[in-house]
């Protein structure tokens, strides 16, 4: 065995002409601080961007954003870029009071983003060493424990979520706050494991938080329980006062959260939602060779289950062999039996809706948990604890003499050998059988292609360097170690998504076509409002397009759309019931009696028609392909849906439908009619049949009661208990060029959802999503087109603020509905120039006042100042007046005429209103965030009293030491 004075005396290091003395600890932490770099070069040579998927499209944008504010001197509270304004610290996603995040105010946002990702995965591997020494592994079992972490499936794959990486990175500081504790109840500890906890927190994804929470309490569980702790009350206190220090300083983060999260759909989900993205026991075999089911954008493409990011754990084959020696080690110790354990159970919770007896739906009745979606981010815990079984094990195998350790080792690699043996018999002649929906690439069972051979490879190199390494346990042995697992997660890692998107973030974010030609019609950007528009969006990833949801905040233009799991439900459902991520799912909001663009303040419109649906997207069914992007067009009692697209050649109309309450209606009923007019002025009519065309979605839960048949099943999932189904339809016709395209719902009852809609041409092949955007020239001008982008302009569009001289208290319900219809109740036009509608529901009972409202006529707005939390209007209004602000009403802002505060109404049902007396006024609104306040002050409490416990513990030592000495 080499030693290290051998070592030494081998490289003459202690010889007069060298000045650096080889230290193992030296070493190692060259090591931590070089890896990231080096499994990131590509980032840092400037060949591919560290934004994959999300992290361009969500998280760039607000944290360009924080960057700008905290380098004006502001705190980053509002966010007045997208979904027309909402929180911005509140929605706890940017990352707000994330340290890392400062960078933005100092570097660009290339090199900001690249920094704050890059140093994530320097937290990941030094915490998980330190954690890994702590318990007693060896410099390369603790070595390999980060590796593992920071490079496995769980971590690389998720990547884009950039709030989710770097929240999961302090779970291993977490654990060894715990651990020191456990050892000795120290301050320092309890402060530093506070502060962990508020830097997860601070980091932005809660669901990462709560898994932790679960990891460190049976953590602490077992610490108390199974093993040694000098004093079990103090390990209890201790634990206890840092968990609520850390939630006494994360107070000025989780009030304003908390505050937000309960008006928006995250307040509660369907146990659809909840279930959605679980992990597919047959996909357990990607744990043997991570590209079995495909997902690598070098080769062939995903045929899997949901996704391959969301579904990824790999942790490599030389983990799975430590991981076993561990198990296989004589006297094994109560840590690898908890780390087992551990993993073991995030690996049955990935599982959720595949979980057997219906036990996932009885986790979705679990407070909180029921909170957070895809079971399969279980991954992130199973992978920390593969990371510490296998640090253990390479620890075995040093400490142990060469009969013990190759006495481990034999079981643990025949093991690992009849794993890939076995998958790899399944990859090259049973590969057919997992299919699910989407069909297997031809040539994805060749054991050549490198989704089979890598693998392969890796097991020999594995096999045989853990196995040198038993008999030597050398330093080099040692070292041969961490480099096979690391160019096995290399391997595996370089082929995932991140590599592909080649740009420069900078470059990128330089203003479009389309935004330069805004800029130069527009001198003020803070006058209006835009909303970006496609079938597709985040395919076409253009620079024709304003690149939305979020880089529209770099860019400087406020927008309706945005991205954020946390937005406000109000003003979503004003633009067209937008999705989270910014697409409009209602086609009503561009026609002609839609209020909600206007009362928005949104001037401009970015459109891209949609494309023919290759085949890197969308689904087929019956040799028709559609859009992932789910429609949701509910058609009830009344509903008329019209689209006047640009005309596109087809032969038939292939619909994606679901009915709902339906059980009742016969079969062959009428239940939507279908108008397809023609560019040669025919008018092709079709009805949509309940039993042929479409059925009941829940057809399967008690058949027997059904008066129809089971249409045609295009896509079936688990509703707990038994299968939900979609159906398929299509409607044939000579070819033709559609010119124009109607829905009408016919029944009083039930109702239909179209999910997916497309054109098919026999003649060419092509299939095109049915364009639900129809410019009426009455409200819509276009201005200009730039490549595949048009861009319009609102001819109806109201200003920032206006003086209206009605006001009108109605149901919240009618509210919505008069906005979006156009109509009041009794059947008069709502226009919002002259009406703000007030809701019944926020009187709560009381008498209902209205202030004095005077005619509009001579009355002046100019708004003086804007600023994201700032807002100055001078008025002039011949009489009392109420003035209407097209910014989103929200608590915490705050409304002063004249330095005298006065009330903030909810108008127009997401808007702000303010009456103001007659007269020359100076109007100031201002957005205190009353939540971060109040949570500031617990934040410094909790600081205050952690420094006090301190202070006070210190004291008491150094008598202590003066009494015995």
């Amino acid at each position: 065995m080499l030693k290290r004075r051998d070592l030494c005396k081998v490289l003459n290091v202690n010889s007069p002409a060298s000045r650096i003395k080889l230290s193992p600890r030296l070493f190692a932490a060259v090591l931590l601080l070089i890896l990231p770099a080096l499994y990131f070069y590509p980032a840092l040579t400037g060949e591919v961007a560290l934004v994959q998927g999300d992290g361009w499209s969500q998280n760039l944008g607000v944290r360009v954003l924080i960057g700008r504010m905290i380098a004006a001197g502001d705190w980053p509270l509002w966010n007045p870029y997208i979904f027309a304004g909402m929180p911005l610290l509140a929605s706890i996603y940017p990352g707000a009071l994330y340290p890392p995040n400062w960078l933005f105010a100092l570097l660009s946002p290339g090199a900001a983003m690249h920094w704050v990702v890059i140093t994530t995965y320097h937290i990941a591997i030094i915490g998980s060493y330190f954690y890994g020494r702590k318990i007693g592994m060896t410099r390369a079992g603790a070595l390999i424990a980060g590796i593992v972490f920071s490079f496995g499936g769980y971590m690389i794959s998720h990547l884009g979520h950039t709030s989710r990486i770097a929240a999961g990175a302090w779970l291993p500081w977490i654990l060894l706050s715990l651990e020191n504790l456990h050892l000795e109840v120290r301050w320092r500890w309890i402060i530093g494991g506070a502060a962990f906890i508020a830097l997860q927190l601070f980091a932005g994804e809660p669901q990462m938080t709560f898994y932790t929470v679960l990891v460190a309490g049976g953590y602490f569980a077992f610490s108390l329980l199974a093993r040694e702790v000098p004093s079990r009350a103090r390990f209890v206190a201790a634990t206890a006062a840092m968990s609520v220090g850390g939630l006494l300083l994360s107070m000025m983060q989780l009030l304003p959260e908390r505050e937000l999260l309960r008006q928006s759909e995250r307040a509660a989900i369907s146990y659809e939602y909840f279930s959605g993205y679980s992990f597919p026991p047959r996909q357990i075999l990607t744990l043997i060779f991570p590209y079995f089911f495909g997902g690598s954008p070098t080769s062939f493409g995903f045929w899997g289950e949901w996704t391959a990011g969301e579904t990824c754990g790999y942790v490599g084959l030389m983990t799975l062999l430590l991981s076993f020696v561990a198990l296989f080690a004589r006297g094994r110790k109560p840590l690898v039996w908890f780390w087992t354990a551990a993993g073991l159970v995030a690996l049955v919770l990935a599982l959720g809706d595949y979980l057997p007896f219906g036990l996932n739906a009885l986790l979705y009745r679990l407070p909180v948990y029921n909170l957070f979606r895809a079971s399969a981010r279980h991954l992130f815990e199973f992978d920390f604890s593969a990371g510490v079984l296998a640090g253990l094990g390479v620890s075995y195998l040093a400490r142990s003499d060469r009969a013990e350790a190759l006495r481990a080792f034999r079981p643990a690699a025949i093991i690992l050998i009849v794993l890939v043996a076995g998958t790899a018999i399944a990859y090259r002649f049973f590969g057919s059988y997992l299919v699910t929906t989407t069909p297997r690439p031809t040539g994805a069972e060749s054991l050549l292609a490198p989704e089979g051979l890598f693998p392969l490879v890796f097991l020999v190199l594995t096999v045989c360097a853990v196995w040198v390494y038993a008999r030597s346990r050398s330093v080099w042995m040692g070292a041969l170690l961490v480099a096979v697992l690391f160019a096995d997660l290399g391997a595996f890692g370089h082929r995932f998504y991140w590599r592909v998107t080649r740009m420069s973030i900078n470059k990128r974010l330089a203003d479009p076509e389309t935004v330069k030609f805004i800029k130069e019609r527009e001198p003020d950007l803070n006058a209006f409002r835009i909303v970006s528009y496609s079938s597709f969006p985040f395919y076409y990833l253009s620079d024709e397009m304003l690149n939305f949801p979020n880089v529209s905040i770099a860019r400087g233009l406020q927008s309706v759309n945005g991205y954020d799991a946390l937005r406000l439900l109000r003003p979503s459902e004003m633009a067209g019931a937008m999705t989270l991520d910014g697409q409009v799912e209602d086609p009503r909001l561009f026609g002609k009696e839609h209020e909600g663009l206007n009362l928005l303040n949104v001037k401009y419109l970015f459109y891209q028609p949609p494309l023919p649906i290759d085949a890197l997207r969308g689904v087929k069914y019956d040799g028709v392909r559609f859009e992932d992007k789910l429609l949701n067009w509910n058609l009830t009692a009344g509903t008329h849906l019209e689209f006047t697209p640009a005309p596109i050649a087809a032969s038939s109309l292939a619909l994606v439908t679901t009915m709902s309450n339906s059980t009742h209606i016969p079969d062959e009923s009428p239940v939507a009619r279908i108008r397809l007019q023609t560019a040669d002025g025919r008018v092709l009519e079709h009805q949509v049949l309940i039993g042929r065309d479409t059925s009941e979605w829940a057809y399967d839960r008690d058949p027997g009661r059904m008066r129809h048949r089971r249409a045609k099943i295009a896509e079936t999932w688990d509703a707990g208990g038994f299968q939900a189904h979609r159906y398929l339809s299509r409607f044939e016709f000579p070819r033709t060029e559609i010119v124009r395209v109607e829905f009408d719902y016919v029944r009083q009852d039930a109702s239909l959802l179209i999910l997916r809609a497309s054109y098919y041409d026999s003649q060419t092949g092509h299939s095109m999503p049915v364009d639900t955007f129809t410019p009426t020239p009455a409200r819509w001008r276009k201005l200009a087109t730039f490549g595949r982008a048009e861009v319009y302009e609102n001819l109806r569009v109201r200003p920032r603020a206006w003086f209206v001289g009605r006001l009108v208290v109605a149901p919240r319900a009618e509210v919505i509905e008069a906005i979006k219809t156009g109509l009041l109740r009794d059947g008069t036009a709502f226009d919002p120039s002259e009406v703000a509608l007030l809701e019944t529901e926020d009187f709560g009972g009381r008498e209902i006042k209205l202030p004095p409202v005077g005619d509009t006529a001579g009355a002046e707005v100019r708004v003086s100042s804007y600023a994201a939390q700032r807002i100055v209007i001078e008025t002039s209004q011949p009489q009392a007046g109420f003035l209407v602000l097209s910014e989103i009403y929200y608590r915490g802002w705050e409304a002063w005429v004249d330095g005298v505060r006065v009330p903030v109404e909810r108008v127009n049902y997401a808007l702000r209103g303010v009456a103001v007396p007659p007269g020359h006024h100076r109007l100031e609104m201002v957005f205190r965030a009353h939540s971060f306040r109040t949570g500031a002050l617990y934040s410094a409490a909790g600081a205050s009293s952690l420094l006090a416990g301190a202070l006070i513990t210190h004291r008491r030592r150094r008598r202590r030491l003066k009494t015995v000495a």
